[in-house]
């Protein structure tokens, strides 16, 4: 036997004699189990319709000195979106428009009341009430959202200020540690020297220790600079043509002084002809500085450390290596190594125990190189530390740029290419300052590429149209520069963007652009 569906009916009409024919008519809808509700008037009515379980109302348009009509958009207009059948006594049309502008669901005409009109105008106006059930619930869940979404906004914005603080913060303190850092490097140099008067063996070895830990705490800082600047998307990148021989020169001595303040053995292979790579120079010697730290941590007093720089020309890349011969890692740390203050346990650590940043910021800074970082270790074994620097090869370099562009996360899928022209005649050293002040405020994201002393290509991870704001950007702090330069200003720059190419569609033909614009400009200049 079929269930039948439980209506509650409120019949609101003056005259007794049509609710009683109405509550007849609906008995004869068998599907139906009606609790019929009479209200003769809208003061009556408005006392019943707070009852929750109304399911249908049926309303009459003429309520002695109110009408239907008024009671009805009353209850609209109090938020009341229940089924509403208006009855009428004749089949006016402007009457019926009327009723449905106000609200009402359907309606009746009193004498054609029968079976089949009740069925429908009861199924039509409860359709009409779920819809509209459906879209208050909306409302409320969009007002809802709108409420947490400020909420939300006011929060990130607080933190987004509390980061910037603590950035300004660790940026303020780091600075304030290089100033007497320097100083007490500079002078205990000189007395370890003998610059300021013999010193003996015991004060040498002294001195030599405060250098040594002057060196852990430049390292500590320069970090701790890193790591803010990272997390606040502001650090600089300066890549250029770089011989990486020249880099591992410029950093062996201290790596030689590190080495044999802790009795260690270092041996530096870093051949001369190898192929010229594209990065950012200081930043590599920051890494090779941090992997051969790390290497003497691991090996203590009696180590053995090789830095090694190999060509692998089929990768169109260089590749230094760090090896050691400390007692290894562990196959299941080696995972969470360049992990934010993830440190390996090892032997020989305590004595030089440190925040655990190094690695985590050399796979960063070997990442906007645009090369990888991995370890090979075990234990027993000793371990081996490798990154890859690219060849300075445009095409290959390219190639690269383009497999690699979304892990910098900017959401670009476009990329653009853009020629910086300066003055021919303008001083070589007004240049260079010029071309220092476009790599600091291009993101690092961006690549660039000097083609001669007065003319750059730039590889702009952004379309064409978001271009006017980097552009700008670039603009206003050349004169910002000059504002506070002394002696001669920079020269006057144009920047034309050459196309915009889609990174995933397009990266074959934005290569043959590129160096079809370095060949152009080369030739000009030559």
């Amino acid at each position: 036997m079929k269930t039948k569906t439980r209506l509650t009916v409120l019949a609101i009409d003056d005259d007794p004699a049509d609710a009683e024919l109405l509550r007849r008519h609906l008995d004869r809808l068998s599907e139906y189990e009606f609790e019929f509700v009479h209200a003769r008037g809208a003061g009556e009515a408005k006392a019943l319709l707070s009852r929750t379980n109304v399911s249908v109302i049926f309303l009459d348009y003429l309520l002695g000195a109110d009408t239907g009509l008024e009671l009805l958009e009353a209850m609209r207009g109090a938020g009341d979106i229940r089924p509403v059948v208006m009855l009428t006594g004749h089949g006016d049309e402007a009457v019926a428009a009327s009723l449905m502008r106000s609200g009402a669901d359907d309606y009746l005409v009193k004498g054609e009341v029968d079976a089949g009109a009740l069925r429908r105008a009861i199924e039509n106006s409860r359709a009409q009430y779920a819809h509209r059930k459906i879209e208050a619930t909306n409302r409320q869940l969009m007002q809802e959202l709108q409420l947490a979404k400020g909420s939300l906004e006011a929060k990130n914005q607080r933190l987004a200020a509390l980061m910037q603080t603590s950035h300004e913060f660790v940026d303020h303190v780091s600075h304030e540690f290089r100033t007497p850092l320097t100083v007490i490097k500079e002078f205990a140099s000189i007395m370890y020297d003998g610059l300021a008067g013999e010193v003996n063996a015991e004060q040498s070895e002294y001195l030599e220790i405060i250098v040594n830990r002057v060196d852990d705490l430049s390292v500590l800082v320069d970090d701790m600079l890193d790591t803010s600047k990272l997390e606040a998307g502001a650090l600089g990148i300066r890549r250029a043509d770089c011989d990486v021989s020249d880099i591992v020169e410029r950093i062996r001595q201290m790596l030689e002084r590190r080495a044999a303040a802790s009795k260690a053995t270092l041996q530096i292979e870093s051949p001369a002809g190898l192929p010229p790579v594209y990065c950012d120079a200081e930043k590599v010697g920051r890494v090779i500085i941090n992997l051969v730290i790390n290497a003497l941590k691991f090996c203590g007093d009696g180590g053995a450390i090789r830095v090694r720089a190999q060509a692998n020309p089929t990768a169109h890349e260089i590749v230094i290596s760090v090896s050691d011969n400390g007692p290894g890692i562990a196959q299941e740390t080696l995972e969470g190594l360049f992990v934010r203050f993830r440190q390996a346990e090892g032997q020989a650590r305590n004595a030089s125990k440190g925040f655990g940043l190094g690695l985590s910021i050399a796979k960063e800074l070997v990442a906007l190189n645009l090369g990888d970082i991995a370890v090979q270790s075990e234990q027993g074994s000793g371990s081996t530390f490798s990154f890859t620097i690219p060849f300075a090869e445009r095409r290959s370099l390219l190639e690269r740029y383009l497999a690699r562009i979304e892990d910098f996360r900017n959401g670009s899928t476009s990329i653009s290419l853009v020629e910086v022209t300066s003055d021919r005649e303008a001083a070589p050293k007004d240049l260079d300052d010029l071309e220092d002040v476009i790599q600091h405020h291009a993101r690092r994201t961006d690549l660039m590429f000097r083609t001669a002393p007065h003319r750059w290509l730039l590889v702009v991870a952004a379309s064409q149209d978001d271009l006017d704001t980097m552009i700008e950007r670039v603009m206003l702090a050349r004169e910002d520069t000059n504002r506070n330069r002394p002696g001669d200003a920079l020269p006057e720059i144009s920047m034309e963007c050459i196309g915009s190419w889609d990174v995933h569609d397009e990266g074959a033909r934005f290569i043959d652009a590129f160096m079809a614009a370095r060949m152009l400009q080369e030739l000009e200049y030559a």
